[in-house]
């Protein structure tokens, strides 16, 4: 949620420079697949507080869900590895992303709820990250689905190395998924500000873990193997981290569409903590959005 930071964050993107990962307003409704600018919020988890913190996190949501706050907003938390949250927030582009901030600092009701919640932070996190990454669908798989039906991502962390880009690399990688019919669906971005320089983010949606149980794809690998594809491996990728994250509904704010697919599992019960903001803000969407 955050904005404050957020701005900052803009400012240095204008100077440099998924999966169906995360969905958007609904003035953004024009935009088909993943969103080309993904905000990610990361929070790592004290010990022992998880319970804790996705009450204040769901309460600090549906704060902002009864102020109508106009973006929608997908939260994941992790299976595998830290104990993190993650708040994705898509954008068509980075000046709406810019908007989306002015709108934060400029609106009462945002700020209050802002105020209300976010000193409780410290209590519940270890460390909090925001980055924001560019969709590049030319190294994604069959991205578009229907994320309602989903539970699951598989996500990829890849560093390259200094003076290497992934050209070669995704296409190389996805000639050989086409070969083998595989059934996988990816989003990939790439960090522009917020991680180190080179790293990439991959998003493969998983409806269940049964997909976990499926036997190697020989035909896949066959087709790796014939195209060298560990030697470019080698040359291109500095290390690659593996994560599962499970989507969290509770710290969610889905579109209508999306949450059509599975209604029950997409619009839990509300939870509400001491001290909400009263009636003056109802019902809007993301945490204070790209929280952070």
């Amino acid at each position: 949620m955050r904005k404050t930071v957020v701005l900052l964050v803009v400012m240095a993107l204008l100077a440099c420079v998924v999966p169906a990962a995360a969905q958007t307003s609904d003035s953004h409704n024009s935009m088909t697949g993943p969103p080309k600018v993904l905000q990610i919020t990361r929070e790592e988890v004290k010990p022992g507080k998880g319970p804790a913190h996705q009450k204040h996190e769901a309460a600090w949501t549906q704060a902002f869900v009864n102020a109508r706050y106009p973006n929608h907003l997908l939260t994941i938390s992790s299976v595998t590895g830290p104990p993190e949250d993650w708040f994705l927030t898509g954008y068509p582009s980075f000046v709406a992303w810019e908007q989306d901030g002015k709108a934060m600092q400029q609106n009462a009701s945002y700020r209050t709820i802002n105020e209300t919640y976010q000193p409780k932070e410290s209590d519940f996190v270890n460390e909090s990250r925001t980055l924001v990454a560019r969709y590049r669908p030319e190294y994604s798989y069959k991205p578009e689905i229907n994320l309602g039906e989903y539970r699951y991502f598989s996500v990829n962390i890849i560093r390259l190395k200094l003076g290497e880009n992934a050209d070669e690399f995704y296409k190389t990688l996805n000639a050989a998924r086409e070969k083998a019919n595989f059934d996988g669906h990816v989003a990939v971005y790439q960090v522009t500000s917020g991680m180190p320089s080179g790293t990439l983010i991959t998003f493969t949606a998983l409806k269940d873990m049964s997909y976990m149980d499926r036997p190697p794809n020989e035909t896949l690998d066959a087709a790796l193997k014939e195209a060298n594809f560990s030697q470019l491996v080698g040359k291109t990728l500095m290390n690659s981290e593996g994560r599962i994250f499970a989507f969290n509904p509770r710290l969610s704010f889905v579109d209508s569409q999306v949450a059509a697919a599975d209604p029950s599992f997409w619009n839990p019960k509300p939870v509400m903590a001491k001290g909400t903001p009263s009636g003056k803000t109802k019902p809007a969407a993301q945490k204070d959005e790209p929280k952070k």
